[in-house]
């Protein structure tokens, strides 16, 4: 149940405080639409104006890039997310990548990670 986009962007839009919680419901709303692209550029829009995702926002949009089928994209997220923003990727965003990797065919990127997945979970 994705509820009336139309009326999320109004409230999305009237907000005068936006944070990253305001964001990824955005974010989360288009995706739940079907407007997956839509959601990638509004995701794209909240870094260009200076606001800072967090696990919940990566985790949304790298489920967007999978049901859209965006590899290329996920894989830019994803080392967005911790190279630029420091967070610690969790079992969900390396699943969701490599996942995605698999079923594009770039099955060696995908072994890669899960060796990167495999030697992040022992350091924690």
């Amino acid at each position: 149940q994705c509820g009336d986009l139309k009326s999320a962007n109004f409230s999305f839009d009237t907000v005068s405080v936006k944070g990253s919680l305001t964001w990824t419901a955005i974010i989360e709303a288009y995706g739940c639409n079907g407007r997956l692209k839509d959601a990638i550029n509004c995701f794209e829009e909240m870094i260009s104006k200076g606001f800072t995702p967090n696990a919940f926002t990566f985790t949304a949009v790298l489920s967007i890039c999978s049901q859209a089928g965006f590899v290329d994209e996920a894989c830019r997220f994803f080392n967005l997310m911790h190279r630029i923003y420091k967070l610690q990727p969790s079992e969900d965003h390396y699943s969701m990548v490599i996942e995605l990797l698999n079923r594009f065919g770039r099955v060696e990127e995908a072994q890669r990670l899960e060796i990167m997945s495999s030697s992040s979970s022992t350091q924690t």
